[in-house]
């Protein structure tokens, strides 16, 4: 292959060449940034590959006769993908971006061809390498006329390379033609017509004709037909499991069905394509997401340790606690069994009604707001801010209390709250 035709823009790409050249492009930049990471040659190469993709894409479109804009989605990928490897970016986003630089080459690679020709390594236009077609050197020998040799006027070999034009070829061959016809009106002239100058004048005729009847793209054309024939299955190797004979047999059917699998890889590529991007999207939104997703757990753990920090907690000798958290007074202890519930709540006046009222030995009641049993098997008595400089002075001074069934002394419990600022406040108003 030659870089001139990777360089090419006026000429024609197949489109499994197009194929290769992407794979290959995007196959570079993975080695580049394998061995050199985050290095300055990994945009090198990407500066290099970019533009054999976009010629490429050029061509295929030149082929299948459609806008050369379109090029541009073939080379974005391939930026994309080059900028990623260089910050080194998650396997998950290359990998997306490279399936995504696929699916639309794959887009392009399916366009048929605006005509049948004949390619050189899946590529067609000025930078072909010329060939020499069969058939297409002719030696002309001269007429023998009463024992003298005419002058012979050797004939240089002509080959037809891959020509642009069809009208090259017509010029050429009227251009034999009439020196054919100026060479036997020169006979006509010096020598009187004889038999033997007609038969050699008309083999002359012959071969001329025959030089101007060869028409490359007559020849194109039938060779193009000659690829989509069927090939020739042997059925007794076909039923013996030959897999050569069983290849041919689908490649007959896929020749049958060729404009439907056509469709059918156009709208798979274009899923593909679609949930690439679909996936690209919501990696990059976990990817920018996830500083804020940090953000937002430090500023409730912050929260968590404010709202711990706010709770002021002191355990009483009987084995409970008192707590405040802002004005709201807590009673809390262990002793009940299952699941997270509620025990009694005062608005509705439902629940365990031995927890309807907290009474003193002195027979003093204050009710609570709510009593639930937690996740961590305590129970816990919320009381309102009326009550709660009362309770706490009660709770210092007598010798104990009912709740929801328990009986809890308070010796030492007036020593214990002064230790605590709090509840020295309260003690001490």
């Amino acid at each position: 292959m030659s870089v001139k035709t990777l360089l090419c823009r006026d000429g024609r790409d197949t489109g499994l060449r197009l194929m290769g050249i992407i794979l290959a492009a995007f196959l570079l930049l993975i080695v580049a940034a394998v061995v050199f990471p985050a290095s300055v040659i990994n945009w090198i190469v990407t500066l290099a590959v970019m533009p054999a993709v976009g010629l490429s894409a050029v061509r295929r479109l030149n082929d299948a006769n459609k806008s050369i804009k379109l090029a541009a989605i073939c080379v974005v990928p391939v930026l994309i993908f080059g900028i990623l490897s260089y910050f080194m970016a998650p396997f998950g986003a290359l990998a997306g971006v490279f399936l995504f630089g696929l699916a639309c080459g794959g887009y392009l690679a399916f366009l048929p061809a605006k005509n049948s020709i004949n390619y050189v390594q899946g590529y067609y236009g000025p930078s072909m390498v010329p060939i020499s077609i069969s058939g297409s050197v002719y030696h002309r020998q001269e007429p023998v006329m009463k024992g003298q040799v005419m002058p012979v006027h050797d004939q240089p070999e002509s080959t037809f390379p891959s020509i642009e034009s069809a009208d090259e070829v017509v010029f050429t061959g009227s251009t034999h033609s009439n020196s054919a016809e100026r060479h036997k009106q020169q006979f006509n002239d010096d020598v009187e017509p004889q038999t033997s100058f007609e038969q050699a004048g008309t083999h002359m005729e012959q071969e001329f004709d025959t030089a101007t009847e060869y028409d490359p793209v007559n020849s194109f054309s039938t060779s193009s037909e000659r690829s989509h024939q069927p090939l020739y299955v042997d059925q007794d190797a076909l039923q013996s499991g030959s897999i050569t004979e069983l290849a041919k047999s689908w490649l007959n059917v896929a020749k049958l069905h060729q404009t439907k699998l056509i469709l059918i890889g156009k709208i798979t590529a274009a899923i593909i394509a679609v949930g690439i991007v679909v996936y690209l999207v919501f990696a990059l939104i976990s990817v920018f997401s996830g500083d804020g997703t940090e953000q937002t757990e430090h500023v409730d753990d912050m929260s968590n340790q404010q709202q711990a920090s706010i709770r002021q907690m002191v355990k009483l000798p009987d084995g409970f606690w008192l707590a405040l958290e802002g004005e709201i007074l807590i009673v809390r202890w262990l002793g009940e069994s299952g699941d997270k519930q509620n025990l009694w709540r005062l608005a509705t006046a439902i629940g365990d009604k031995t927890c309807a009222n907290l009474e003193f030995n002195d027979g003093s009641r204050y009710r609570p707001i709510t009593v639930d049993l937690l996740d961590d098997g305590a129970s816990e008595a919320r009381f309102t801010p009326l009550d709660k400089n009362a309770i706490v002075n009660h709770v210092a001074l007598r010798g104990n209390f009912k709740l929801c069934g328990y009986e809890f002394s308070l010796k030492g419990s007036q020593a214990t709250l002064m230790q605590n600022p709090q509840f020295e406040m309260i003690l001490s108003q």
